[in-house]
Order: C-alpha cells, then structure tokens, then sequence
C-alpha cells in the first residue's frame, strides 16, 4: 500500500504541468523518477529481509552430524534446530505474538498449551528461541527453566546462568523480595549486556510442574512472582509451556489472566509427519526405501505419536547410521511406532532378568512417576535416593534412552514410557494410590523443607498416623527418600513430645479425681497411654485409679439384659443368666471363655440361677415356668422341674442340697425333690408375684418376696406361715437371711431396706408373726437386690438405676459401688468379693473391703511401714513399722506370723542367711536380735551413743553392720552380740549401711550427701562417692559387687563404681526423695521406691527407665526382691505392704484396666480430658 501510494503521487508530480507548479515541485517532477526507482529498491529489501529474518528455514544452525537427527523420547533443544520440522506456522505465529511493542500485560505472557507428546517444549526450544536468536540485540533470553520442586531456585539458576556475576543463592535471595527483586536482576542483565532497553525473555518449560511437584505455597509465590514482575517491567516476557491437562489447575489458581491468549499446539497433519520423518533424515544422509515412511505417518496416530515416532526414528537412525537406508524390515522389526519403545522396555527388562533374576525394574521405574489428578506425571529421582539393584536397573533403561541421567539426577526422557509400556502402565494403575500417598508425602516435607523446618509445617495426630499407614502399606518404600524420612521421623518426634505433654495432663487431671471418680480415672489414664504416650506420669496415674477402684473385672458376653448371678461354693466360678436365653458359667481365677448352657435349647429368658452346695449342679429357671438341673462338669441337662404357670423369678437350694425352691409369676413359692424331679410342697399366700425366695442356713424355714408388698416366712417341713412382714409400703424386690439365721433383710421399690429379726419357734397356726425391726436404711433409688456378707456385718443392695451399695450394720458406713450404666438385677457376696449383674449386661466383680490395684495386700500395721526385707527363703517377709512392732508375714497365706514388738518405733528389720533370725533397730538406741521361730529376743547390740540409723547381716552370716548418728559404724558377732569393729566416719551421722556380696565391703551413707566405702579387711576408708545433692537414704550393692547404687534425698538414683568412686549412671523421674533401691538378683533391673508413691524399674545398663510397676496411697519407703526375682514387696506410709509382679507389663496392665470399666469416656468426658475428640 505504502509503494503504491507513493507510485501514485509521484506520478502526477511527473505529469503535471512543469511551467505552472512552484520551485519545489519542479524539482521533485524531475527527479521523480529515480526517487521512484530508490523508494521500490529499499522497500523490496527491507521485506526481503524481515521474510528472511522470520523465516523458519533461514534461521536455522548448522546441525551437529555427530548426534542423531532425532532426539528421540528428549525434546528437540536449540542444538537441534538444524533438524527441526514441521512446525513452520506455529514458530511464525509465536514470533508474531513476541512483538516489542505489545503493552498488554496479559498479552506478554504467552502460554503454549497441548497435550502430553505434542512437542510444546520442541516448538519453544528449538523453534522460538531460535529464531529470536537471530535479531541479534533484539532480545536478551534467559536460559529455560523447569520449575521442579523449588521454582524460586530454578528460576534463580537460570538467571545466574547468563553470567550476570550472582551466585544462584544471591539471586534467589533477590527473587524472594517479589517482583522488585526480579527487576533488580533483570537491570542488572540488560546493563551488563550494554544498558540498552531490549525486550528480556524468560522460558519456563513444563509449567505444569507448579502442580505436580511444587507446593502451595511456592506455586503461589512463583506466579504471583511472574504476573507481577510482568506489570512491573514492560519489557519482559514470559513463554511457558503446559500440559492442557493442567489447564483447569492454572485457571483455578488465581491467575488465570495469564493464559487468556495461549497458543495451543495441535496435532501434525499428514505432510507435516512427512518433514518430521524425511527432513531430518536427509540432513543426516539417510535414506527411507520406497513406501517406509508412508506406513510410519499411517502408523502415527493416537496419543504420544511425536515421541513414539521420534524414538523410532531415532532407534532406526542408530541401526541404519548416515548413509543408510531404512527398510520395511528395519522398521518392522522394531515393532513400529506403537511398539519400538515397548520392545526396546521389554528387552531391557529381559536383559536384567537374565543377570538378576528378580530385577526390580518396575518397583523402580515407578520411583520415576508422580501423580496428580490421577495423571502420571514424571518425578526426577536422585541417584543417591536408589538401592544398588534400583540403580543398576536406572542406568540399564537410561543406556536404552527410556531414562535420562545428568548432575546425579534421574528423569524419564518422556511421560509416554508411562502410557505406552503395557506392565509399567499397569503398575501404575495398580499403584495409583501408593503413588499419589508419595507425592503428598514428597509435597508436604519440600513444604518443611522450605520453610526452615518449622514445627508448624510438621505432620501431627491423625494426619501423623495417616502418613505412617501410607508408609507402612507402601513396606517403607515412601520414605526411601531421605527428606521424607527425616520430615516423618522430625513429624514423629514433635507428635511424640507432644503427646506425651498432654498424656502428662491428662494425669495430672486423673490423680486429681482417681478417688472420687475411680472408673473416670481408669479412662483418663487408658486415653493417656493408650492414645497419647506411656509416660511415666500417665503410669502412675493409671496404678493410681486402678488403686481407687473396687472393680476387679467387668465380664461381658451375654447379649441382653442379665437377671441373675450366683457364686459357686469355692468362689472360683460365677453363673449368670439372661434375657439371651442362656446361663454363661465364668472362671473368676483365670482369662478364659465362659461356659455357656442353653435351657431347652434356647428361646427362653434365663430369670434365676442357683449353685448347689456341692458346686456339682446349677438350677436355673426360666421366663418359660420350666427350671432346669444341670451338671456342671459335663455342662448337660441332668433334669427339669415343670408345675409353675408362669415366669420362675427365683430359685434356691437348700442347704442339704436335696430339695430346691422356686418362686414363679404365679403367686406361689414351691418345693422340689430334686433326685426325683417332683413338686414336694407348694405355698400359697401371695396376691401378686413372688419376685424371690430364700433358705434359712438351717433348712428349716423360707422367706418369700413378693410384689404385693409383703415377706412371708413359712415353714419348710409343715407349709404353714411363719411371720408376715408388711413394712414395705411397695412390692418387695428381694429377700435374704443372715448368715446365722436370725435376721432377715429386705429391699423393695419404696427405696427401703429393713433388717427384721424372726422368731425362732413357729408362730401357733392362723397367727403369723410380724418380726422386729432391728435396721432400716432409706436409699435413693427403688431397690432391686440384697445379699448378706459372710461375717453378716454388711449388706450389699442394688438400685434400680445403675449403682450398688454396701451398708455396714456396724457403723452404719454406706460404701457406693457406682460402674454400672443399668439397672442392676442381682448381687452376690463370696468372702470379700461382691457379684452383681445388670441390664447394661455386664457382670462385674468387686472388692467388698477396699479399693486396690495390681497387687497383692497385706494389711495389719496401725503405722507408716518404713523397711521391709524377704527372707532368703522366700516365703517370708519381714517388715518394720512405726506402730512400734517388726511383723513376720507367710506371704503365700497373705497373714501376719508374728508380731515382734518394740518400746518405740520400728526402722528397720534384716533377716540373717538362713532365714531364721532377724536383727531389728527401733527408738532407743538399741538393735536386737530375734528368733522368728519362736518369737523370742536373742540379745540386743549395745554399744552405739546414739540413736542407730539401719542394720544388715553379712551374706556370710557371720557379722551384723549397724550405723549410728554417733558417726559410727559398728559390726557385731552374730553368736553373741560381741562388738568387732567401730568404723569411725567423717564428722557426720551416718545412715543407711550395705555389705558387699563377697561381705569384704560395706557402703554406708553420710548426712553430708557422701558415701563411703569400707575394706572389712584392712578398717580403712577405701573409697568416698560425691555427687548426690542431698542425703542418701538407701544403697545397695549389684549382685555381682561392682556397682553401687544409691537413692536420695534429691530425687535421683545413681550407680557408680564402687572402688574408682565414678558415677556411671544418673537417673531421673521420681519427683520426690528416693527412700529405696533394690537390685533384681539378676542384675539386670534396679527397682526404686520413692515418697512420690511409685516403685519404678530402670535398666541399670543405660539408665533408662523402664516403667512404673505400681503406687501406693502415700509416700513408699521401702522394697525388696523375692530371692527368685519373681515378685516385689513394697511398704508405704499408707500402713500396707504389696506384693508385685515386676514382669507385668504395660500392655498387661492395660488389659486388665480395661476389663476394670463399664463403658468408654463420653465426648464431653474427653472435652475435659483436652483429648481430640473421637
């Protein structure tokens, strides 16, 4: 248009009138001409040259002969150029688009958008750049960049790598700062390349990595970066390239003004495969026979055609090389496009095969996919992060060109390996979830990593055991990368602390309510340990509510409402029966399955059980009016009674075992022979139903309860009334005789229970007698259930809510038994235990005397009990009390055996070797010794000018040691009392004493936080151990004499070396003095006993505590082994010694607490607890 405008006007210039026209114009009419001629030479130039300069066939470098002309599964790079077809339009359009003088902010950002396979990265690499390369000092381009996990970084490695004098960590800083950074550097660029004003281009390949690889966060940071470096430099440019798959990503990610103009990149049509295939060849001088590359186009279609056919064609060129000529043969013994890449896979993996026969090629290839949206997208794995066979199947696969390897980095040279290689595309699909469980995990510790390892970006609670599970499932391979492996372990650490800091708070709330609330405390404490960690405080709180606790075990099985309950003679078994419609018969003494009887079969709700007296029968009736005989042993029917019209509620043995009592729905209580299953009497009297019947001890007499509000006393052998009681303003729930047959106790729906006494003689014939009441007791609830202690001093009533209660006639102490989350419908008493059943239907089984944990009790003292010492045989302890007496007790039996009695208080007691004296030290000043077969006083130890502080005997037998606040140690013979030697301490009272095994050495302790160790041999001091901060209350000596260790007054525990006086050991835990130590006779565990109230064990090897083993109510002042290592005893300022078992362990003290609750914690319960809530 411009050249024939000025055609135009010169023209007329030149055929204008010449005389007319001004000066001007003449001279121009003659000079038009060759003004004309210069304008077209100029103008044909200038397009002559643009059409070179933007043409993609003139921009084109020289290729390098020494590489194929096809890169195969790689995108085409610059270096390539020289070899790349097919995409003539496109580089024009894009060259087009990068206009200098474009002001568009959006516009400056140019996205290249295809599918996987397409050759956006070609068509940018070694078509764009190229050609822009040529407008010399048009343009400043900055190397590519794949954004990867850290974009900042890689962007900041281009950058630095256009020598522009900053370290990659300099620029990155820069780029941290946002876009003024980037402009700072982008300055710096332009003015080391001259200070002109020139567009600056960055590339960024494979955009989509921001999704697949990146986290949130740095996806957020990096775009915000590039749309807002853009608004600030109008003179940059951005080409991305990016997976049309990712396209919704980018669009959701808030910028999504980016791309509102991208130039997508389509498949080739037909004569465009042609140059692709033909072009490149020719350059490199090979030739395709007639025919080869029509079928090759044929065969390029579908999904990853541009790769596929590029490794064909690169495999064909390396078979074939310069010069040659590819046949239909080649080509089809390759497999063809589609199958070229599966072939060369399945060769490779064949080649493995045959050298390790269990190569690891997919389990490796798939450390190569990540996925995202379901999609494998590819993952660069480090050499260093592969096994040595996961390596060596890496280099087989990169020397086939299916992998890449640079800077100890690995890579798939293209995703199509993961679509187009059957098994490996299978693996994926059956690894979908484990692939994607890696990429979260790979995602969140690049986030930690980023962050400078803050707490914050650590994983905790659930999504913690989540991310474990993953790993687990996985059998570890997820974390085979080493930041994961350090994000998990620093995850686990910080989740560790901090479950322990709340199981730490939950115990402190649990001691605070473990009296008042026993079962709510076993809760807290099982969430503690169970859900938290097994601190040593949560331990101790779970010994501590278990303490507190009557309940000794909650039996569960039965799957209905549970009606009754009844005790075997020997205590050992428990029978209840159901609404389920059977009987379970429970081992009380041991873990094991109850025996389960079903009457008639099944169908009929069990209403009553009953031992005989032998413990060889079970009588049970039921809603059907049947009652059943049973033998226990063989678990069948031995009989069945039939008479009563409706439900059974009650039966009873009598106490000769030869006749039964039922009382039924029908108003009547009746009699039964049971050898010959016959109905021997029947009573009537009742208006309404008979809820219970009872035997008098003697046999001779029946109480009935019944709903009509009465108790009917009736004679066994004649049927007549006896005495009518009619105190209870309600039906009357349940009825029982003391054990001495003299009183009667009654409960019923008036909340009452009365305790009548009845006469011994019958009532004369038509006038019943009323009984006296001797005891009533109002109660909250309506009255379910009543049964008598053995002693006959307590009664133990049910309610029709959910609690028990336990009524001391004595003292008038009432003792609730709350647990039950229902209305309890039986109870039974044997010895100390208390049976009841319920409609939560639980059975559960109570300490009737006292609350208690893990241990075996033995009470008696009426003081603190400060020592105590297991005698060598084993089957006797001695402990020493400030009650005033030193008490031997037969620990099997559980009783005391003698009682050793003192003026003051007792400190402490030793048994000699051979288990038949002890020597005992109590106020005054004196020790004496015993004989425990006798009781008798051997002699006393006089000697010492002050109060004596502890005594031992020798191992050998032959000595006892006192020490003395005179600052002496003193020994003794132990025939006649004689003194043998004084050891004269520094200026300081001396307390607790140890002899050594070899009873060469004996330790004793100093008020001034030393101790000191003696040679026996020689008198002489031979060593003195310094480091405790307080006083030493306790020593004792490692079985095989070379360590010593201490408790003190400052909370530790510690072993040393006795001879070199080096500590070896510190321990800490107990958050109160430390008053005793004890080596197993193993040596292989040190048990502690501490005013905090715990006993704990330690592994004297490293210090560490092992658990805590139990608690007592108040401060534990001393303990001692069983000579065999099998049991604990402790004593305690509570006034009680225990027995423990120190094998048992956590997972064993959680079972049993477990069997020790109704029910689980409520949301509100763990609201209070502060636990998560479930």
């Amino acid at each position: 248009m411009l050249v024939g405008a000025l055609l135009g006007i010169a023209t007329n210039y030149a055929t204008d009138d010449t005389d007319t026209a001004p000066w001007g114009l003449r001279v121009l009419r003659e000079w038009s001409v060759p003004l004309i001629v210069l304008a077209l030479v100029l103008l044909v130039a200038g397009q002559v040259w643009l059409h070179l300069l933007e043409r993609p066939a003139a921009i084109r470098r020289k290729w390098n002969a020494a590489q194929p002309p096809y890169p195969g599964l790689e995108a085409f790079t610059e270096d390539d150029a020289g070899v790349f077809f097919g995409r003539d339009p496109e580089i024009r359009d894009l060259v087009g688009r990068l206009h200098p003088s474009v002001p568009a902010r959006a516009h400056r950002f140019v996205g290249v958008i295809g599918p996987s396979g397409s050759g956006k990265s070609s068509l940018v690499l070694a078509g764009l750049l190229p050609a822009l390369r040529r407008r010399r000092g048009h343009w400043e381009i900055v190397p590519p960049c794949a954004p990867g996990t850290d974009p900042l970084t890689s962007l900041a490695s281009s950058l630095a790598a256009t020598r522009m004098d900053m370290t990659v960590e300099q620029v990155r800083a820069e780029l941290a700062g946002g876009a003024v950074g980037l402009r700072r550097c982008t300055d710096r660029l332009r003015a080391m390349r001259g200070g002109r004003a020139v567009p600056l281009l960055l590339v960024i390949d494979q955009l989509e990595e921001i999704f697949t690889l990146s986290g949130e966060q740095e996806r957020e940071t990096f775009l915000s970066l590039i749309r807002d470096a853009i608004a600030a430099d109008p003179l940059l440019w951005v080409v991305a390239t990016l997976r049309s798959d990712f396209l919704t990503d980018f669009l959701e990610s808030g910028h999504a003004e980016l791309v509102r103009q991208p130039t997508l990149v389509g498949v080739l049509g037909r004569p465009e495969l042609l140059q692709v295939i033909e072009k490149p060849a020719a350059c490199a001088g090979m030739a395709f026979a007639p025919g080869v590359t029509a079928v090759m186009v044929d065969d390029a279609g579908g999904g990853d055609a541009l790769p596929l056919l590029a490794y064909t064609l690169q495999e064909l060129y390396l078979r074939v090389g310069a010069g040659g000529t590819v046949t239909a043969e080649d080509y089809r013994s390759l497999g063809g496009v589609a199958g070229t890449l599966s072939e060369q896979a399945n060769r490779i993996t064949a080649e493995l095969r045959a050298s390790d026969g269990d190569a690891p090629v997919l389990t490796t290839l798939l450390k190569f996919v990540t996925l995202e949206h379901g999609e494998p997208t590819r993952r660069r794995v480090e050499r260093g992060h592969l096994t040595e066979r996961e390596r060596a199947v890496a280099e087989a696969f990169v020397v086939g060109r299916l992998l890449t390897g640079a800077d100890g980095v690995l890579d798939v040279a293209h995703e199509a390996l993961f679509r187009q290689w059957p098994p490996l595309r299978q693996a994926v699909a059956a690894h979908t979830e484990e692939l994607r469980h890696r990429t979260e995990l790979e995602r969140w510790a690049r986030d930690w990593e980023r962050s400078a390892r803050q707490e914050a970006y650590l994983l905790n609670g659930e999504r913690l055991r989540v991310a474990r599970q993953w790993v687990d499932e996985a059998d570890g391979s997820l974390a085979d990368v080493p930041l994961v492996a350090e994000f998990l372990e620093s995850s686990a650490r910080l989740d560790r602390a901090s479950l322990e800091r709340l199981a730490d708070a939950v115990a402190v709330r649990v001691m605070e309510i473990a009296t008042s609330d026993p079962e709510l405390a076993i809760l807290g404490a099982l969430a503690a340990l169970e859900e938290c960690a097994p601190t040593s405080a949560a331990q101790q709180a779970l010994h501590t509510a278990l303490n507190a606790s009557r309940v000794r075990a909650v039996l569960r099985g039965h799957g209905q409402d549970i009606n009754a309950v009844t005790w075997s003679p020997d205590g050992a078994r428990l029978a209840t029966g159901s609404d389920d419609g059977t009987i379970r018969v429970w081992n009380t003494e041991r873990s094991a399955d109850p025996v389960v009887l079903t009457p008639g079969g099944g169908g009929h709700r069990v209403q009553s059980v009953a031992w005989s007296p032998d413990g060889k029968h079970l009588a049970s009736g039921s809603r059907d009016g049947t009652a059943t005989v049973w033998d226990v042993e063989t678990g069948t029917e031995a009989g069945l009674l039939t008479g009563h019209d409706e439900a059974i509620e009650s039966i009873v043995w009598a106490s000769d075992g030869e006749r039964l009592a039922t009382a039924s729905g029908d108003r009547t209580v009746r009699l039964w022979d049971v050898a010959n299953l016959v109905e021997v009497a029947r009573f009537t009297g009742h208006e309404r139903t008979v809820w219970d019947v009872a035997w008098s001890p003697d046999g001779r007499k029946l109480a009935s309860a019944s709903d009509d509000g009465t108790v009917r006393v009736w004679s066994s052998a004649s049927g007549r009334e006896v005495a009518v009681l009619a105190r209870h303003r309600a039906g009357v729930s349940a009825v029982a005789w003391s054990p001495d047959g003299r009183l009667l106790a009654s409960v019923s729906e008036d909340r009452m229970v009365f305790v009548s006494a009845v006469a011994e003689a019958e009532a004369p014939p038509g006038t019943p007698g009323t009984g006296a009441l001797r005891r009533q007791l109002e109660c909250r609830e309506k009255l379910s259930c009543v049964a008598w202690s053995p002693d006959g001093r307590r009664l133990a009533v049910g309610d029709e809510v959910r609690t028990a209660l336990i009524w001391d006639l004595d003292t008038d102490e009432q003792t609730l038994l709350p647990g039950h989350t229902d209305s309890i419908n039986g109870i039974a008493w044997n010895g100390s235990r208390i049976a009841t059943v319920s409609r939560d239907r639980t059975v559960a089984v109570w300490d009737s005397t006292a609350p208690g944990g893990q241990s075996s009790t033995l009470l008696g003292h009426k003081g603190s009990v400060v020592n105590v010492s297991w005698a060598p045989c084993g089957t006797r302890l001695a402990t020493a009390s400030q009650d005033g007496t030193a008490v031997v007790w037969d620990v099997d039996r559980g009783s005391a055996v003698a009682s050793l009695s003192h003026a003051g208080d007792v400190s402490d007691a030793a048994w000699s070797p051979d288990s038949t004296r002890l020597v005992t030290v109590s106020q005054g000043g004196a020790a004496t010794v015993w004989n425990v077969g006798d009781g008798t006083e051997l002699f006393l130890l006089r000697g010492h000018h002050d109060e004596i502080t502890s005594a031992a005997w020798s191992p050998d037998g032959t000595r006892i040691a006192t020490t003395s606040r005179d600052r002496t140690a003193r020994l003794w013979n132990v025939v006649d009392g004689a003194e043998l030697m004084v050891l004269q301490g520094r200026d300081q009272w001396l307390g607790g004493a140890a002899w050594s095994p070899d009873s060469r050495h004996l330790a004793t302790s100093l008020t001034d936080r030393a101790l000191c160790v003696w040679d026996l041999e020689a008198g002489t001091l031979a060593t003195t151990l310094h480091g405790h901060t307080d006083y030493v209350w306790s020593i004792a000596w490692s079985p095989e004499g070379q360590r010593l260790a201490t408790g003190s007054r400052d909370n530790t525990v510690r072993i040393w070396d006795p001879f070199t006086g080096t500590e070896l050991h510190t321990m800490t835990g107990h958050r109160e003095r430390v008053q005793g130590v004890a080596w197993s006779p193993d040596g292989a565990c040190l048990a502690t006993a501490s005013w905090d109230r715990t006993i704990r064990l330690w592994n004297p090897a490293d210090g560490q505590e092992l658990k805590v083993i139990g608690v007592h109510d108040d401060q534990v002042n001393g303990l001692a082994w069983h000579p065999d290592g099998s049991l604990l005893a402790t004593v305690s300022r509570d006034r009680t010694v225990r027995i423990w078992d120190p094998s048992t362990d956590l997972d064993t003290l959680l079972g049993s607490a477990r069997t020790r609750v109704f029910r689980q914690l409520t949301g509100d319960e763990r609201q209070g607890f502060l636990l998560p809530s479930r």
